[in-house]
């Protein structure tokens, strides 16, 4: 059977942090990855004071990494001790409560100190990410937005007939691993993006169109951040097209990161997840190297 770890499926959204595990080797640290929406969008003078607030509570906890922040909210990856890492966390969730409580900050502790960031950046722009999709042009996430599955629901999701899976990464990403249903059950959609400003107009391709059409739409990326825009799009799309409609578009909660936690042997996972961080890249805990090289 498929070892399921699942504790490490569940969002720390809503609900408080998890405590740092005992004896932590010394000197290490924690790495912390999220994202927050903001609708409706902060104004020019809301977004200032976002930015002035994160580098003040950054600079007070002694958290280094590097982050964006859009009028649309905030994408950030970032090292810190277990415990001013958590400490962060909380402060930005007593500055903006109704924003970051619901926040799933995502943890990793007891990561050797040469993964950890030096310094702390924070990038002002336009939009999370890049599909040219900012201001008035970006598909709501209230109204749109696909629907979250645990990792254990969308990897039986994934056994499924009538269903597509489409892999919202770049092409050199998908490189190194992917999703690899069983057969006879999901058939995976590759865009093949040089970068996302490309995944819009794959998405309007009239083949793409007939691929996805009347099927369960799944979708994956690193954390999660890209599915929230590219689930809210093809939604809106299928709301302006009445002859254009899927069985419904999903996406994993937490995004591969948190399904390789959950299934640590790899589930259908094949390769490994391209990271953000100086930890380059995530493999299944419990896969060994012989199974990698398979892979």
């Amino acid at each position: 059977p498929t070892a399921v770890e699942l504790s490490a499926s569940k969002s720390n959204a809503n609900r408080p942090l998890p405590a740092p595990p005992e004896h932590l080797p010394g000197g290490s640290c924690t790495i912390c990855l999220f994202y927050q929406y903001k609708e409706p969008s902060w104004t020019a003078r809301e977004h200032r004071a976002a930015l002035n607030k994160v580098h003040e509570l950054a600079s007070r906890y002694d958290v280094t990494g590097r982050g964006r922040c859009a009028p649309e909210g905030l994408n950030c990856t970032l090292t810190a001790s277990a415990n001013d890492m958590r400490a962060f966390c909380y402060a930005l969730r007593s500055w903006e409560p109704e924003l970051f409580d619901g926040t799933d900050f995502k943890l990793e502790d007891g990561v050797p100190p040469e993964k950890r960031f030096r310094t702390f950046t924070l990038r002002k722009v336009d939009e999370l990410v890049g599909y040219a999709l900012d201001g008035v042009k970006a598909p709501s996430l209230h109204r749109h937005s696909g629907r979250h599955l645990e990792a254990p629901e969308y990897h039986k999701q994934m056994q499924e007939k009538d269903t597509v899976i489409i892999d919202v990464r770049n092409a050199y990403e998908s490189d190194i691993g992917r999703f690899n249903p069983p057969e006879g059950g999901a058939t995976l959609l590759d865009p093949k993006m040089r970068t996302s400003k490309d995944f819009p107009k794959w998405l309007n391709a009239p083949e793409t169109k007939d691929q996805l059409k009347n099927k369960t739409v799944m979708m994956y990326c690193t954390g999660g951040i890209r599915c929230e825009r590219a689930t809210a799009l093809l939604n809106q799309i299928t709301d302006a097209e009445p002859e254009f409609q899927t069985k419904g578009v999903v996406m994993v909660r937490g995004g591969i990161e948190r399904y390789l936690k959950t299934f640590p042997e790899g589930g259908y996972w094949k390769g490994k997840n391209y990271l953000f961080d100086k930890r380059m890249e995530q493999a299944p805990a419990k896969k060994t190297d012989e199974e990698m090289e398979r892979d």
